[in-house]
């Protein structure tokens, strides 16, 4: 009972933060911050953007489908990982993963976009979570979706969370050389002295 109620509130609370974010910068500063796949893009970039707004969607409805159905599903889970342990570790790499989100889009402010923004000009963000991080968000998204592996330790969560990884990499790769592009020795500075992830 309290892992599908942990689950429910961490969801809620990302997807409440999330989806006020894009309202708050729409309606206070008349910025569409959702540009993912949007605009002229390369191929390559927006191949990957659509490619992550898929799996970041299967995400979204597999933490959904396993809490409300998670008596049906843990008869496919894997039994080795099948343990309480393993549910409080998942439970407590999403929350972690929650909060960094949060702190990303706190400190990004009016800068905060999901996917490559071309048409509007943004500041580097280099403060808070940032100093420790260039891609916080993204090892927030990274931690919930390993948190909801082990939450939920099934075949098609991990296929899920490593599908969601490697996707992820691809986007920081491509928001990174435009980011070069945008604000170049300023970046190239910012980049030799915080690290992509968390510690590399």
């Amino acid at each position: 009972m309290y892992k599908g109620s942990i689950s429910i509130a961490l969801l809620l609370i990302f997807g409440v933060s999330y989806l006020y974010k894009l309202y708050d910068l729409k309606s206070n500063s008349e910025i569409e911050a959702n540009v993912l796949g949007r605009g002229k893009k390369d191929a390559k970039l927006k191949y990957t953007e659509n490619f992550l707004r898929i799996t970041t969607s299967v995400w979204i409805l597999l933490w959904i489908f396993s809490i409300v159905f998670n008596s049906y599903i843990s008869r496919f889970s894997f039994r080795y990982l099948n343990d309480i342990y393993f549910e409080i570790i998942g439970l407590i790499f999403t929350a972690i993963g929650v909060v960094f989100f949060e702190l990303a889009i706190y400190f990004m402010k009016s800068s905060w976009r999901v996917g490559v923004d071309r048409n509007t000009r943004t500041s580097l963000i280099t403060n808070g979570i940032y100093k420790y991080s260039r891609n916080p968000a993204f090892v927030g998204f990274d931690l919930m979706f390993i948190g909801l592996f082990f939450t939920y330790p099934n075949t098609l969560s991990l296929i899920v969370a490593c599908c969601n990884i490697v996707v992820i990499h691809l986007q920081i790769m491509e928001e990174e050389k435009f980011l070069q592009e945008r604000f170049g020795s300023e970046y190239a500075n910012y980049k030799k002295s915080t690290p992509r992830y968390l510690f590399f």
